[in-house]
């Protein structure tokens, strides 16, 4: 620890002693619509830099004078600038550059810029698994009605679904509340409307999707599988731009503009822009004349940013979202009255964050963020008083980072933040709380990254994270050292090999049974009633790009879990800290991804291979001296093979097709075995008899079988997208047409058993049948 610090702090004077006779070129690259381009080339005299994420560059150790700038981007114009700089100065030069359409066989293409973003982080970062779905490729994935940004990601190598019912996703033998997933870089609380089925975000919002799913730095924390970032578009061009959908499930706006030049003087900036995006559901309202249509849906999703005249920039992003699910005056006529569980069942998110991004002296940058995350879910019985389910999880978060590049490749980072963690579950029937839990906890945090290119072929990053928890009087420290390396096998950076292992911890849990189709999360936090989640994890691979046409990727991975929770199926409501059952789980898998980048048709194919099992405690089971034994098994995410197929052809006329197919080895489950009578013996009779019970006959019980031994059938898909955009004076507009599970496969979504017939019966569920969706969108 000691020996990073010093290489820390002792590396970046080394490069001031060296920066004292030369000064130092940074700015931002944009388009023409102010939106941040990044992997853009910045190349100065023999000098080269690529732009971030964010469009920013930086580059150091030039000498002083007339520099001639040229910025370099595929599907963008080349951009030629000049600039002069002194000694020990720090000159700021912003490159604007323009769209370029590249010609395909007759067909007119925008160059995808998320496959540079890939190709960047393959460049730049030693040992992230980086995968980015971009807004175009997202519009034509099939999904449930409308484009889905949480469906678009179970496309890509290394993620499971487990049903057509739900959007919850695992990624490399993880639970779904181990995902991490960011909106604008501030956490997101189960972000599904309709208890799963759909994601809380506006694909016309949707600038791209990133997820990490495995090799992240010291600066990710709080989930140890993956992490889903989320991005909103830019503000786009000057004067108001208005778009909008009408889909199968919702009908969505969105607004968005750039400030006036005189709006921007007016705050003291050099420019800015906001973005705003609504979607609700309509099925109650148009069929409220007939009936009263029990559930709706409401999003809002909004963006803003200012560009500082010191060169920083402050974002600010919001969303708040709502399901009303309301069967409260919902009656059957005559003796079918009660024949309706009539409940009101209202879920919901709210999210509002700040961030600031500043360059300061010497090279370094600072990025400051403060937000607030909470979701709610309560749900209520009409006809039993005081019968009722409450779940509620809050995050307040607070962060500073600093970075700073090397003018030979490489940079420093370091950062700390500050969380505050609550929750508050209720159970509760007649007034009576038969589950009842809350806490909260404080979660403090301090990293330090360095990454090096030691020649033109390397490239190493080591880091460490320090997590401190506190909840109930329980403190717990954590130390996470990451480690990766690359190596280039060619000198123009084309194939590398990768290394990458890390220890990553988690201080909240999620209680939701996965097997269930359509549910929402119950968040506990660590304490005395949950332990803290580490997982020990390592990776290796190999990648390899084909100019900007075709990419390939192969990578084998494993991961341990210690303290994976559940709920206890035996809690006693007398007992505290007895409602979870604690355990450990692994994994271990390779990951193969095969993608076309340019032309009229682009799409990847993965396959995936996946082993995953838990073990934890079996309360139904008898143990020795009341000590439950533990059981070992599959969890239901464990899919062995799994295989996607993503195509996406730009057609003559301005067609353009979508496809996806699945295929997925059968899942496990819990087979029921037999039913049985519960007996009890009777000292005068001196016999034993079948239990009295009220009603019909004694209780019958279910023998289960060994936990998750058995195996549904084999999944497969195929989805279907059509669309095509209209070109008008006053916009565009662009219908579309989906056809999911287009040859009807009858995929299973459960078995159940009927033991009363001889020979006993099997019957299943199906998921989906084909299910054809039509919408169109507007742009004005």
């Amino acid at each position: 620890m000691l020996v990073l610090v010093a290489l820390l702090f002792s590396l970046p004077l080394a490069s001031d002693l060296q920066a004292q006779e030369t000064g130092v070129l940074m700015g931002r690259v944009i388009d023409s619509e102010g939106a941040p381009i990044a992997s853009a080339s910045i190349r100065v005299g023999g000098s080269v830099a690529l732009s971030d994420q964010d469009g920013y560059y930086r580059v150091s150790a030039l000498p002083a004078g007339v520099h001639r700038v040229v910025a370099e981007r595929l599907g963008y114009e080349r951009t030629v600038a000049s600039v002069s700089l002194a000694p020990r100065a720090t000159a700021r030069l912003d490159l604007v550059m323009q769209t370029e359409t590249v010609e395909l066989e007759g067909v007119v293409v925008d160059a995808i810029h998320e496959a540079n973003r890939e190709r960047a982080r393959f460049e730049t970062d030693a040992g992230v698994t980086a995968r980015v779905i971009g807004g175009e490729e997202l519009k034509a994935l099939p999904g449930l009605g409308e484009a889905d940004v949480m469906r678009a990601v179970e496309v890509l190598p290394g993620v499971v679904s487990t049903s057509d019912f739900s959007s919850a996703f695992n990624v490399r033998g993880g639970s779904a509340d181990q995902n991490l997933i960011l909106l604008d870089g501030f956490p997101i609380f189960n972000p599904f409307h309709l208890g799963g089925l759909f994601s809380v975000f506006n694909s016309d919002a949707i600038a791209r999707a990133e997820l990490l799913a495995g090799g992240f730095g010291a600066a990710y924390g709080g989930r140890v599988s993956s992490v889903l970032s989320v991005e909103t578009r830019s503000a786009g061009v000057e004067g108001l731009e208005v778009e909008g959908g009408i889909s199968m499930l919702a009908t969505r706006v969105q607004l968005r503009s750039r400030l006036p030049d005189r709006a921007a003087q007016g705050l003291g900036v050099k420019s800015g822009g906001w973005i705003v995006s609504g979607r609700r559901s309509y099925f109650d309202q148009i069929l409220k004349p007939v009936v009263d249509f029990p559930y709706f849906l409401t999003d809002f999703q909004g963006s803003g940013h200012l560009e500082l005249a010191g060169g920083g920039t402050i974002n600010l992003v919001t969303y708040g979202g709502a399901d009303v699910l309301d069967l409260s005056d919902f009656d059957l006529p005559g003796d079918d009255s009660t024949a309706v569980l009539r409940v009101r069942w209202n879920w919901g998110n709210r999210l509002v964050g700040v961030r600031w991004r500043q360059p300061l002296s010497h090279g370094w940058s600072s990025d400051a963020g403060i937000g607030y995350s909470r979701f709610a879910d309560q749900l209520g019985f009409v006809d039993f008083e005081g019968a009722e389910f409450i779940s509620r999880v809050a995050q307040v978060s607070a962060s500073l980072g600093l970075s700073r590049p090397f003018a030979g490749g490489g940079a420093i980072q370091l950062g700390a933040s500050a969380e505050r963690l609550a929750y508050d579950n209720l159970a509760q029937a007649g007034g009576t709380p038969f589950y009842a839990a809350s806490d909260h906890g404080i979660l403090g945090a301090a990293y330090a990254a360095l990454s090096l290119q030691p020649g033109d072929r390397w490239m190493v990053e080591s880091g460490v994270r320090l997590d401190v928890w506190n909840a109930t009087g329980d403190n717990y420290v954590v130390l996470s050292p990451r480690f990766a390396v690359k190596r280039f096998l060619d000198a123009d950076r084309e194939a590398a090999v990768k290394l990458a292992m890390g220890r990553y911890s988690q201080f909240l849990h999620s209680l939701r049974d996965e097997s269930l189709p359509v549910s929402n999360d119950t968040w506990i936090v660590a304490g005395r009633g949950a332990p803290v989640l580490i997982s020990d994890q390592i990776q290796a691979g190999v990648e390899k790009y084909w100019g900007d046409d075709w990419s390939a990727s192969l990578e084998a991975y494993y991961r341990d879990f210690d303290g994976v929770v559940e709920f206890n199926l035996a809690d006693d409501p007398n007992v505290p800290y007895d409602d979870v059952l604690a355990g450990s789980g692994r994994s271990a898998g390779v990951d193969l991804l095969v993608r076309k980048n340019s032309g009229s048709l682009t799409g990847w194919a993965t396959i995936s291979y996946l082993r995953a099992e838990r073990t934890l405690p079996d309360p139904m089971a008898e143990g020795w001296e009341d000590v439950p034994p533990e059981v070992t098994f599959p969890p239901v995410f464990d899919r062995r093979i799994d295989v996607d197929l993503v195509l996406r052809y730009l057609a003559p006329h301005g067609l353009e097709l979508g496809a996806r197919w699945n295929y997925g080895s059968p899942l496990p489950y819990t087979r029921p075995v037999a039913q049985y009578y519960a007996w009890r013996y009777s000292p005068l009779r001196r016999q034993y008899e079948p239990l009295d019970q009220p009603g019909d006959g004694p209780p019958l019980f279910v023998r289960l079988g060994d936990r998750n031994a058995e195996r549904y059938p084999p999944y497969h898909r195929l989805d279907l997208t059509v669309r095509r955009t209209f070109e008008r004076r006053w916009g565009s507009w662009t219908p579309y047409l989906q056809i999911l599970n287009a040859y009807n496969r009858r995929n299973v979504l459960w078995y159940y058993f009927n033991y009363d017939e001889s020979p006993p019966t099997r019957s299943g569920l199906s998921m989906f049948p084909i299910l054809p969706a039509v919408g169109v969108e507007m742009s004005f």
